[in-house]
């Protein structure tokens, strides 16, 4: 038990260190994505292909976003731009009052009825802030591994595979109960 009172302080001190490289100057070149609405709304997906600062190599495609607000953010990726009864990804940023993150197989009826299969879950306590931006790395591998770090960070804090191997074609943000704001399509 003694081991893991160290882990919420080694995750602080990690978010805290990338709060300091993650200052407004970092996303004014970013795309800024208001507006998100609910979880169980008609999210709208945009096509990964038209934007600028993706990073593409043999192997995956890298994607530099930031999240500003309390709790709760979300992304999702899929095949397709109305994604309906069919897979989609998800990652879940902050969530459970930003005390821990996780990435799922979303899979949404026509009738926008979702069912979630857990992938991977982490603790992140105090992840999220709704006075900085926290700036994220995303990459999606073609074999289905996908990696998400804090910016800055060599490790990914959040890392799962995907054997649907979903590709991140089509991209959306939503959120659960509070107001956020995101900004994607940043440069490295």
């Amino acid at each position: 038990m003694s081991s893991l009172k160290g882990v919420p302080i080694i995750v602080f001190a990690l978010v805290a260190g990338a709060l300091a490289n993650n200052s407004f100057n970092i996303i004014r070149d970013c795309k800024q994505y208001n507006g998100a609405i609910d979880y169980n709304g008609p999210v709208s997906y945009f096509p990964t292909a038209n934007l600028q600062h993706v990073r593409r190599t043999d192997r995956s495609k890298v994607f530099k976003f930031a999240v500003l607000g309390p709790m709760d953010g979300h992304l999702r990726f899929g095949r397709s731009q109305f994604p309906y009864d069919s897979n989609v990804i998800e990652i879940v940023l902050g969530g459970w009052r930003n005390t821990k993150s996780a990435g799922r197989r979303q899979y949404r009826t026509a009738g926008n009825r979702a069912t979630n299969n857990v992938l991977v879950e982490v603790q992140t306590p105090n992840l999220l802030s709704p006075f900085h931006p926290l700036m994220f790395v995303l990459e999606v591998f073609n074999e289905g591994r996908v990696e998400v770090r804090i910016d800055g960070q060599p490790q990914p804090f959040l890392s799962f595979q995907d054997s649907s191997r979903i590709p991140a074609n089509y991209m959306a943000f939503n959120r659960w109960e509070r107001e956020l704001i995101y900004f994607y399509d940043c440069p490295f």
